[in-house]
């Protein structure tokens, strides 16, 4: 599952990417698209560990087993703090990395290219 989310952050990230015309560098783009558009993906990660915190406890109170319910709504709120944390502190680290990409990222050019561009300088 994780690999799966991973995946589609990805390939949500590349196409959010395109739109993105003032950096010259692919991957530079797919951070900063990413960066742009965290407060969304927080919002959704959030809504969705939410409602499976909510759907569990509604089952188990339906077949009456109250102190189960109660077991998953204080550890599923633990647990939603403690995404919610997480995913600020990676929304702040990604900030910063979009900030500086261009200048830890390059991409090497390949050497008939680089050649080339001599040629023409010389």
């Amino acid at each position: 599952m994780g690999k799966f989310v991973l995946g589609m952050l990805f390939v949500v990230s590349f196409a959010f990417a395109q739109q993105k015309t003032e950096v010259a560098n692919p991957l530079c783009a797919m951070v900063q698209a990413l960066s742009s558009n965290w407060g969304i993906i927080t919002a959704l990660v959030m809504l969705i560990l939410g409602g499976i915190v909510v759907v569990a406890a509604v089952m188990h109170l339906v077949q009456t087993k109250f102190a189960i319910a109660l077991a998953i709504v204080i550890g599923g709120t633990v647990l939603l703090v403690a995404s919610y944390r997480l995913l600020s502190a990676s929304g702040t680290q990604l900030e910063n990395f979009s900030k500086t990409c261009t200048a830890q990222i390059e991409f090497v050019q390949p050497v008939a290219k680089s050649q080339e561009e001599w040629k023409r300088r010389t």
